[in-house]
Parts: C-alpha cells; sequence; structure tokens
C-alpha cells in the first residue's frame, strides 16, 4: 500500500500576544483587527491555485476559526473542532515573554531542549506529541486507509492530484511537531511558520509507516 495526502497546515493569524512576543498556547486570544488584511494574501493564494479541501480541522481556540473564516468563509461549516491540535499549554510561562524569562536556567534548558525541559505547572513535552499523534491515527490515518489501491503518479514534484487535501488550521508548535514527527532529518526546532503561512506536508503511508515530505 502507497498512498498520500496533502496536508496545508495553516498557522492562525497575529494576535496581540504575537505582537508583544508572549508565549500563547492555550489562553484563548483572539485575532487582531489588523489580521484581516494581512491574512488576505494567504486567502488569494487559495483562491488563485483553485484549492478544493475535502477535509478541514482546526484547534477548538478561537483564533483558529477566526482565521478560517477569513482565509475560507466557505468552509467554516465543514470545519471539524479537535483539541487535540491546541497549542502546547506552557503552564506558568503562559503570557511571559523571553525578556521576563531569560535570566531563569530553566528556561534556557527548555529554549535547547523543549522535549527534556517541562515549564512549571505546564503540559509534559510527551503529552503534547501523544496528543498530535492521536489526532493523526483517528483522523487523518483512516482518511490514508480509505485511498487504499490509489497509487500515486510518478516523476512529479507538484503537488499530486490523486492525493486528497486536507486544510489543517491550528498553531505553532503543532505544526512544527507534524513535521518534525514525520519528515526525516527534521526536528522541532528546524520549523518556525510565523502567523497565517501554510506550509504544505505531503504525508504518506507505506507498507503501515507514516513518513512526510516537505512539498512547498
Amino acid at each position: 500500500m502507497n498512498t498520500g495526502l496533502d496536508l496545508y497546515l495553516v498557522r492562525h493569524g497575529r494576535t496581540l500576544w504575537n505582537i508583544e512576543k508572549r508565549y500563547l498556547g492555550h489562553t484563548d486570544v483572539p485575532l487582531l483587527n489588523s489580521t484581516v488584511s494581512e491574512l488576505k494574501p494567504l486567502k488569494l493564494q487559495m483562491e488563485h491555485e483553485g484549492l478544493v479541501f475535502q477535509y478541514v480541522f482546526i484547534s477548538d481556540l478561537t483564533r483558529t476559526m477566526q482565521t478560517l473564516q477569513i482565509i475560507a468563509p466557505h468552509l467554516v461549516g465543514t470545519a471539524v473542532m479537535d483539541h487535540r491540535i491546541r497549542e502546547y499549554h506552557f503552564g506558568d510561562w503562559e503570557g511571559s515573554t523571553y525578556d521576563m524569562l531569560k535570566d531563569n536556567p530553566a528556561y534556557r534548558s527548555w529554549i535547547d531542549h523543549p522535549e527534556r525541559i517541562t515549564p512549571p505547572g505546564a503540559e509534559h513535552f510527551t503529552v503534547f506529541e501523544q496528543r498530535i499523534s492521536q489526532f493523526v491515527e483517528s483522523r487523518l490515518l483512516p482518511i490514508l486507509v480509505k485511498k487504499d489501491g490509489m497509487e500515486p503518479s510518478t516523476g512529479h514534484t507538484q503537488l499530486d492530484m490523486a492525493y486528497p487535501k486536507v486544510l489543517i488550521v491550528t498553531h505553532g508548535g503543532v505544526i512544527r511537531q507534524l513535521v518534525s514527527a514525520y519528515v526525516q532529518d527534521r526536528d522541532f526546532n528546524s520549523v518556525m511558520p510565523g502567523p497565517g503561512e501554510m506550509q504544505v506536508l505531503r504525508l504518506r503511508l507505506q507498507v503501515d509507516q507514516l513518513s512526510g515530505e516537505i512539498v512547498n
């Protein structure tokens, strides 16, 4: 079996906390009013490319729904909310800035090794990994299995029309974790999507093994 999905991973638009460079996890901060114009290029890109999404998933936080309402309002009615693709929970460091934490040795260690260090009151990184893995297994794997027997075209470097397109409006940490989990030689700190940016991850299922590649 060799099947695939093209995941269009969109980080939500800009919030006040993004502007202030505060750590923003589970706090339900809305988008800035100016984000409508900031997200317009992404909306136009999606329209220009004629993207048709068979599946749409968003986290259950306000800023992802607001982003979807701006970039693809016609998809709001079909979007499925899933709390497992929320941002990482920063615990006591939620709402803090680098300048507020920079003299904390635990914070310095966490920046270098987020998978080893857990901020006080925060989500353990393995829990974060597990919930995103569970999202993939319960939401995306069934779509891949449904495509059993469909062989992709060979020799193509552009996005393959044979693969279903899945729009996922989520958070920076979730996108980083998806890429690091499935793309060879990528770690969590190698991907830094900005607010309102889109990353396309091709996820393949080969011999019951999931692997991915960045295709844009």
